[in-house]
């Protein structure tokens, strides 16, 4: 719809793309609100803005226009795209896809992505100790998660979390500054997890726009952006802290929360404005709260030190939950990396019997078990036993194994359904890898590494920090991004599918 009305010395314009303002005198176009009434914030300058929106450029006058037209008004020159591609969503912290319906793929969880990892020029990256091919600008101290998405605007957008913090900030590519997000009428972001490993994040995509579902101390955040006002609203649910990260599962997203007496509720929230479902499930809270869980069609498993709550359908499809301890003798391994998926779940526990390690099947009665000879850093279906790469069933072995123990171990940080492709970090590790997880004070020298299926691994990037394993990655702007506390600024890599 296109409606122009004429006030002094402007002209107001209300396209699909929002309400706007020209200039006569300059001709010039301003964008004032979105399609649905926000106010451009005054903090974004105008290359932001038309980044944002994906307007439109006169190269022979070099003019802009709304994305609406096609041809210049003026000229009757065609106009040309700024957004030339676009980045898939990532969600963390492991670049899951949004979800367009609660139903969830067959197996989800895991550190996987479905986002191909394959990095430009690969053959010529001779030294990792080289320059990454772009940087952004330094975060505030933190532990950030990364969100890439369109939410209200045209063009794919960044944002950084910082849950315990319960910051929101969002990078301006033009300006090349992060810049917070505050809550519309006085509201704020509660902090998140105890548990770091146990956060995780769902996004629901709506009609221009996404709503973030994610874990903190006053419940289930409910959190919609507004990246053209830099502001977001959000809604908690639930009556108490949550116990661990939500999973979109059988027309809710679930997440346990801490009960009266100590004990768990499961919460279950619609996509919508339909009634929260609450269902109590008479397991004692765990102490350290919950692992990140992993999830099929049939049940949903957030695993503990002490056990497993399981959420699952009866005969009847309703919800039903349980409670399962872990087998006697047996201590669940979390700090190796997520459980294996091989036709079910398998988590790694450290067994009092004969072998020090076992893989045991998560969310059965009467599990199978399986003794491994040494630990293994999982990220879904690959494993590494030192820098040795491992892929299908528990018992599966190296396929190299070397006459003598590496004394390097790969730590794998995200797997990509793509090739199978692993980004991991190769580390020296003399003492094995319990020794180098137990080194908290200790700096690293960590070097990048991405290692397809079949392939040799290619190594790209280094990083000098204590506990190198705090890395997280990230998909933006046809860049594979690297982002360690410690450093501040995230350092990326062009990947070879956005090569111009």
């Amino acid at each position: 719809m296109r409606q122009l009305i004429v006030k002094e010395q402007t002209e107001s314009w209300r396209l699909d793309s929002g309400s706007w303002y020209r200039d006569p005198g300059s001709d010039t176009w301003h964008l004032a609100a979105s399609t649905d009434g926000t106010l451009v914030n005054a903090n974004l300058s105008t290359q932001d803005v038309r980044r944002m929106i994906g307007a439109r450029k006169d190269t022979s006058t070099g003019q802009w226009f709304p994305s609406d037209f096609n041809y210049s008004p003026q000229s009757g020159t065609q106009l040309h795209d700024t957004i030339l591609g676009q980045d898939s969503s990532w969600v963390p912290p492991f670049g899951a896809s949004p979800v367009s319906d609660t139903c969830g793929p067959a197996s989800a969880g895991l550190r996987q992505t479905a986002a191909p990892l394959v990095l430009a020029r690969s053959n010529a990256r001779l030294d990792p100790a080289s320059d990454a091919d772009r940087t952004l600008p330094a975060l505030p101290p933190g532990q950030y998660r990364f969100v890439v998405h369109k939410f209200d605007v045209a063009s794919s957008t960044l944002m950084a979390i910082e849950p315990q913090q319960g910051k929101l900030l969002v990078f301006l590519p033009e300006s090349k500054v992060w810049f917070p997000l505050e809550g519309q009428a006085g509201a704020t972001l509660a902090p998140g997890l105890q548990n770091f490993r146990g956060w995780r994040m769902e996004v629901a995509e709506g009609v221009r726009s996404a709503t973030l579902y994610f874990p903190t101390a006053d419940g289930l955040a409910v959190l919609t952006p507004t990246v053209i006002g830099l502001s977001y609203t959000v809604e908690y649910f639930g009556d108490g802290p949550a116990l661990g990260g939500p999973v979109a599962w059988a027309g809710e997203i679930w997440l346990p929360q801490l009960g009266k007496n100590g004990t768990v509720n499961l919460v279950g929230q619609p996509l919508g404005a339909a009634e929260t479902v609450v269902l109590p499930t008479g397991a004692v809270a765990p102490a350290h709260g919950f692992e990140a869980p992993v999830f099929d069609s049939l049940h949903v498993i957030w695993p503990s030190e002490e056990g497993q709550l399981i959420l699952r359908l009866n005969q009847t499809d309703k919800k039903k939950s349980d409670w399962m301890a872990w087998p006697d003798g047996l201590r669940p391994a979390f700090s190796l990396g997520c459980p294996l998926f091989f036709e079910s779940f398998w988590q790694q526990c450290w067994s009092d019997q004969n072998a020090p390690l076992e893989y045991v099947q998560m969310g059965k009665l009467f599990p199978q078990r399986v003794p491994i000879e040494a630990p293994r850093l999982c990220t879904g279906c690959i494993s590494y036993a030192n820098d040795q790469r491992i892929e299908g069933s528990p018992g599966m072995q190296p396929g190299c194994v070397s006459a003598r123990t590496s004394p390097q171990v790969v730590v794998p940080l995200v797997e990509s359904e793509c090739e199978r492709a692993v980004v991991g970090l190769r580390i020296d590790a003399p003492q094995g890898v319990l020794a180098l997880l137990a080194s908290d004070e200790e700096t690293h020298l960590a070097v990048l590494q991405l290692q397809a299926d079949g392939n040799p691994e290619v190594l790209f990037g280094t990083l000098s920090v204590a506990r190198p394993w705090l890395t997280s990655l990230f998909v933006y702007d046809a860049h594979l991004w690297a982002y360690h506390p410690a450093l501040s600024q995230a350092s990326g890599w062009k990947l070879e599918s956005q090569v111009d």
